[in-house]
């Protein structure tokens, strides 16, 4: 909330283009960079910006102590860029501390033991801004160790296919770059990768331990970023039950359109047992998915050490290293462990937006793996949102898929639009149902979904039917349905985190629990966007709406947003001549000291639609005054904030108003006083001739 990079734009560039020599003093380093500024944290911004950008080329030696001779000794290792950074500061009259603590940095692993990890000391800084402490960790932003590795790894697999990909040990290569997470970083975030040995020096409410700072997972920084939060337990070393360990992650934001993938490493060094050389190292982690949630089962091919890397591809195009776990297995599953039937790749095992894009929705099966007797038909249902055919396959490891078509069917009803699909198992054991779509429109076909179905419960299955519920959950019980029938979204929302974190057994409660949530929030998202009225919130309101299974229950609010977008549309149409005016062509409108009336009167008539104060536009210096406002304020922002602000409060008698002061004049006459009060007389003439035409067109709607 303190620091928005793009405004800081010209006091980064301001700094790379520093010229050597006002490096060789700190009086001429600071005329330089803090040139027009007024605040601390502009000023520390400097600071960062010129050591970062000034690291990137070998630094050449100025006078004994200057700033340029204190980073030649930080790149020739004989300083650290903790004290560089904070002698900078405090030469600048800013206050700021170097702080000591532990780094889970390059040599670090997840899951180390308290007495490796107090190895790892390191030092950064905390600067005060703002009226409070804020960290800064210059090394980490300045440089960065790449291609370090333990080689006491073996990758096993990676997004279902086998690997057998033996690490080399490397202490990697140290590179130059600038790192901006490291700059103010959140202190609740930075104490998970780097903690304060004093814990008044972490500046968070909750104090960590060493223990709990070695507990908790590998978290990275894109974890940060918000996209996807850990839901299974916040521990770095997972323990399996019968071989078997899960890992859950949801999207905090229903509207990420990205995924997540996943790497599983075996520890050589660690483990008792060996990757024995024949076998079959593919198809050993089950990504279960519910559309914005994740689960990874993890089934260990052998008794050992683990390492799970989890990755997000946010756009699709490319992994973001977001965490790691440790996974300890003392035994796998009694008969060994089974490798899942088929790789079904990023797609998953459950409902997904694969599936929305492949044209199904309204899954009536939302979890990935499903329980079936063998020999008793299980059902499938969805709605096909656009005309497609359907292919299913039913997998086995030890049948072939031909042997298996006559137990899966699929039959599409054209008047209802829905997709039915009958599966039953030949025998005991797992199978995969995967079911492709085909879009008639462009002949390609694609996975749109795939369930496990197996006679055999999981584990935790097995768990959850030898537990009875007690009070308190079967009170989590009766408040989820109570609250699935409701209309109070925080409430729903806040039962379903409840139920989950108890690990109940669904039953279905859950299921119409979700899909509750899922219309409520997709009817919120709407209404929310009908009061922001900007155009990309509506967008994104009306094509998850639309996109759902709720769209024709939602249509009305559809309706009434897209009306409004088509609104907002017009009003930034109107608005484009004024926006792309230069700031020197709005300067020289108010640099007018006598000024002509067809200026005065639209200028009168623009500050007046913008809902200004007529008190404040007697004279021509008051528009002056306002026509100087710089930021938030400015004439040029005020406009382009129109639509989403002050639109819907303009009264039409207020438009009719502003239309008899710019009826003195015609749009000719204004152009020929002046260029940029003709534009924004063409604006102010749309927008209230718009409101009052839309005035009109009401009244005789309704009759009045």
């Amino acid at each position: 909330m303190l620091f928005d990079k793009s405004a800081f734009a010209n006091i980064e560039e301001r700094a790379i283009d520093a010229p050597a020599a006002v490096g060789n003093s700190f009086t001429e380093l600071y005329d330089y960079l803090f040139m027009g500024l007024t605040t601390d944290l502009e000023k520390v911004r400097a600071i960062f910006c010129w050591i970062g950008h000034k690291n990137q080329t070998t630094c050449q030696a100025g006078p004994v102590d200057s700033p340029n001779s204190i980073l030649q000794q930080v790149q020739n290792k004989n300083m650290s860029f903790a004290y560089m950074f904070a002698r900078l500061c405090r030469e600048g009259n800013i206050p700021c501390v170097i702080i000591q603590g532990v780094a889970k940095s390059a040599g670090y692993e997840v899951g180390d033991v308290e007495s490796r990890v107090t190895e790892l000391s390191n030092k950064w800084n905390g600067v005060y801004l703002a009226g409070e402490w804020r960290i800064v960790f210059p090394l980490w932003a300045f440089s960065a160790i790449t291609g370090h590795s333990t080689g006491k790894f073996t990758l096993v697999e990676s997004k279902g296919n086998a690997a057998r990909e033996k690490e080399k040990k490397s202490s990697g290569v140290n590179i130059v770059q600038l790192n901006e997470y490291y700059f103010l970083t959140d202190p609740n975030d930075f104490v998970c990768v780097a903690m304060a040995t004093d814990p008044r020096w972490q500046f968070t409410e909750q104090h960590f331990n060493l223990d709990r700072f070695c507990s908790i997972p590998f978290l990275r920084p894109s974890y940060f970023n918000r996209d996807v939060e850990i839901t299974s337990g916040y521990s770095s070393r997972l323990h399996s039950e019968n071989g078997e360990v899960a890992v859950g992650f949801k999207a905090t934001d229903d509207k990420w359109q990205g995924f997540l993938t996943y790497e599983l490493f075996f520890n050589d060094e660690e483990s008792k047992s060996v990757l024995p050389s024949e076998m079959q190292l593919d198809r050993y982690v089950l990504m279960e998915r519910n559309f914005q949630r994740w689960n990874f089962i993890v089934r260990c091919p052998v008794a050992g050490v683990y390492k799970l890397s989890i990755y997000s591809q946010p756009n699709g195009l490319y992994n973001v290293w977001i965490c790691d776990f440790k996974i300890f297995c003392d035994k796998v599953a009694e008969g060994g462990t089974k490798a899942l039937p088929v790789n079904v790749g990023t797609v998953g095992w459950g409902p997904s937006n694969d599936m929305v894009k492949a044209g199904l929705t309204a899954p009536s099966q939302r979890k990935g793996f499903v329980m079936a007797t063998a020999r008793k038909e299980v059902h499938f249902s969805f709605t096909c949102s656009k005309t497609v055919s359907v292919r299913t396959v039913l997998v086995h490891n030890e049948t072939s898929e031909e042997q298996l078509q006559s137990y899966v069917s699929q039959k599409i009803n054209k008047k209802t639009n829905k997709l039915n699909v009958a599966v039953c198992l030949p025998d005991e054991g797992e199978y995969a149902l995967q079911i492709h779509s085909k879009d008639k429109s462009t002949n390609t076909e694609r996975n749109a979904c795939n369930y496990m179905i197996s006679t055999e419960p999981t584990p935790e299955q097995k768990k959850k039917r030898q537990k009875r519920e007690n009070v308190t959950e079967r009170k989590a019980r009766d408040d989820l349905k109570t609250t699935s029938n409701g209309k109070d979204l925080d409430k729903l929302t806040m039962s379903i985190a409840k139920f989950q974190k108890m690990d109940l057994d669904d039953k279905g409660d859950l299921d119409v629990a979700l899909k509750r949530q899922n219309f409520l929030s997709l009817q919120k998202g709407l209404n929310d966007a009908i009061m922001r009225r900007h155009v990309e919130v509506l967008d994104t309101a009306i094509t998850n709406a639309e996109n759902s299974e709720f769209k024709t229950t939602l249509e009305p609010k559809i309706d009434q947003a897209d009306q409004l977008r088509k609104e907002l549309i017009k009003l930034n149409r109107f608005a484009h001549d004024v926006l792309a005016m230069k700031q020197p062509t709005v300067s020289e409108l108010h640099s007018y000291n006598i000024v002509q009336p067809p200026i005065m009167d639209v200028m009168v008539a623009t500050l007046t639609l913008l809902g200004e104060p007529k008190d404040n536009l007697q004279d021509w210096q008051d528009i002056q005054t306002l026509c100087r406002r710089t930021g938030r304020n400015s004439l040029i922002r005020r406009v382009r904030e129109f639509p989403e602000k002050r639109a819907q409060h303009v009264e039409p008698s207020t438009a009719a108003e502003v239309q008899a002061i710019l009826r003195k004049h015609d749009e000719d006459t204004v152009r020929l006083c002046s260029p940029a009060a003709g534009t924004f007389y063409v604006w102010v003439n749309n927008v209230v001739t718009d409101i009052i035409d839309s005035s009109n067109t009401r009244k005789v709607n309704t009759g009045g």
